[in-house]
Parts: structure tokens; C-alpha cells; sequence
């Protein structure tokens, strides 16, 4: 698939997540991971809350977890009561050391 949008490069970026962590296969990885972060630093994308999001999730394969932090910090008030994203939120400030966040987002 040829990616045009945004949208599409995300989707392209998280296929091949899946299938990185399916299959231990760390050429997906890589390739997912680049392409978050294409979207994540485009000038279009990265005030955004899919390029904050994008950026966050580049930083968590790399396991920069300071970093997951910046980008899922910046955006939390607008996910607050979703679980999907305080289930990553609370196992990025466990894995930076940062247990207290980690037991709020995590609750």
C-alpha cells in the first residue's frame, strides 16, 4: 500500500507493530518504528494528538520511556478516562521509574 495521509502511514506503522511482535521480527519493528516517527516529526502532524501519539509510540519500541513520557504527558488531559491509554501511560512511567504515575495510570 502507497500511503498518502496520515492516517494511513499510522496504519501502516502499526500492522507492522503487530506483526514485529508476533513474530519477534525486529525488521517490522524498525520499519513501524519509522514510520510513527515520520508522522510523529512532519510538520503538518507534530502539534497534533496523532503525532503526539505517534511519537510516544516510536520512543516505546526504541524503549526511551523518558521520552514515551514527554509525548503521552503533553496529551493526557484529553484521554483521562481511557483505558487504553492509561494502561500505556501507567507502563511507561513504571519502565522510566516513575512508579507513583505508573500506579494512578494503572488503577
Amino acid at each position: 500500500m502507497d500511503c498518502v495521509l496520515p492516517k494511513e502511514y499510522i496504519l501502516k506503522a502499526v500492522v507492522h507493530a503487530v506483526i514485529g511482535q508476533n513474530t519477534d521480527n525486529k525488521d517490522h519493528m524498525r520499519i513501524s518504528q519509522n514510520f510513527f516517527q515520520m508522522v510523529g516529526a512532519s510538520p503538518s502532524e507534530c502539534d497534533t494528538i496523532p503525532g503526539r501519539q505517534c511519537m510516544a509510540s516510536c520512543f516505546f519500541i526504541l524503549k526511551q520511556f523518558d521520552d514515551v513520557l514527554v509525548y503521552l504527558k503533553s496529551i493526557r488531559p484529553y484521554f483521562i478516562n481511557d483505558d487504553d491509554f492509561n494502561w500505556n501511560f501507567g507502563i511507561a512511567c513504571a519502565s522510566a521509574g516513575e512508579y507513583k504515575d505508573a500506579e494512578e495510570g494503572l488503577l
